[in-house]
């Protein structure tokens, strides 16, 4: 399979600079795959991949791309998916919605992958909880607050950052850090908290409307209501691979049972209380959830990048959430 990168719209440092999956790249095959936000209006890439029977392109930002109404190109979300005959993405209600739309391309579901050398060494703990990104509403200001009643590590880019993060930097613990110092840090901390939601700010909703039967995608069920849309974050994974327990925020659509099972390899949590609480519990009680995130650890393995284009090169469906036996059996 011929691998193309292109990175040149991405933020330096972070997901897709540790995919390095094109150095996999391979001609004789009928099949490309493209990823990196800049990858459909690259003239390299348009050029190298036209005679390909197979030209699939990777979204793993979707469907954030809908709450704009054009890119930087002065492109629209479709039209940038227009040089590709399929696109794997890892929102399964924006591609069930688009496959609707009648398009001689096919949206497939795929999972988020990372680079097993990401993996860290896995030591004792030393801190009890950790949140890492931005704070973009409510939920986030709450867990600052709570987090701050326990041995916690917070941790934030200081640049490229929004009004609010800005503003709560006084309260993080480390900062700028490398992707594979974060990495390390959560790997210190016994709970990592994430909200799998992508905020809805006001300017956004007139684009997310201008889209055809827009009400139609199930991720945008609360666009007038809490303003807020589905997404995996790689946080859940990065936990996972440091033997870190997940405490997720229960929402409308829970797209981490895609990936993990509730219970037997993440915990949630409902509101502010309960983050506390459970805080609390698993961070006084560790050795107690130690199956937990073994369980996680192992489910982790079944998304690397290694995996992913295996799926991708054979053309496979991918089965979203197994039981974790299932997974260490295939491991």
């Amino acid at each position: 399979m011929f691998i193309i990168e292109t990175l040149t719209a991405e933020i330096p440092d972070t997901n897709a600079y540790h995919f390095k999956m094109s150095k996999d790249s391979e001609q004789g095959s009928d099949t490309s795959l493209s990823y990196g936000y800049n990858s459909s209006f690259n003239p390299y890439v348009r050029e190298t991949t036209k005679d390909y029977t197979r030209k699939v392109f990777f979204n793993n930002w979707s469907p954030c791309e809908f709450a704009q109404s054009t890119d930087h190109f002065g492109r629209t979300a479709l039209e940038y998916d227009e040089h590709f005959t399929e696109i794997y993405s890892i929102c399964p209600y924006t591609n069930k919605w688009l496959n609707t739309m009648g398009f001689d391309r096919k949206y497939r579901d795929i999972f988020y992958p990372f680079n097993k050398n990401l993996i860290p060494e896995h030591t004792e703990k030393k801190y009890d909880v950790i949140y890492h990104g931005g704070i973009h509403g409510q939920q986030h200001l709450d867990c600052l607050e709570v987090i701050q009643k326990f041995n916690y590590r917070y941790c934030s880019m200081t640049h490229g950052i929004n009004p609010l993060t800005i503003e709560c930097m006084k309260h993080s613990t480390n900062k700028d850090l490398s992707f594979q110092e974060k990495i390390n840090l959560v790997e210190q901390t016994k709970i990592s908290v994430c909200y799998n939601i992508a905020h809805i700010q006001p300017e956004h909703i007139p684009n997310i409307k201008s889209w055809e039967r827009w009400n139609e995608n199930e991720a945008f069920s609360e666009v007038d209501g809490l303003n807020v849309m589905p997404q995996f974050k790689t946080r859940i994974h990065e936990a996972a691979i440091s033997k870190t327990l997940n405490l997720v925020q229960k929402d409308n659509w829970n797209i981490t049972e895609k990936y993990y099972e509730p219970d037997k390899e993440f915990i949630y949590f409902t509101d502010k209380q309960d983050l506390e609480d459970k805080i609390r519990e698993i961070s006084s009680n560790w050795k107690e959830y130690i199956p937990i995130v073994e369980n996680a650890y192992n489910k982790s393995l079944n998304y690397t990048t290694d995996k992913f284009l295996s799926i991708i090169e054979n053309n496979k469906e991918w089965n979203s959430c197994q039981s974790a036996e299932a997974v260490a059996t295939q491991n």
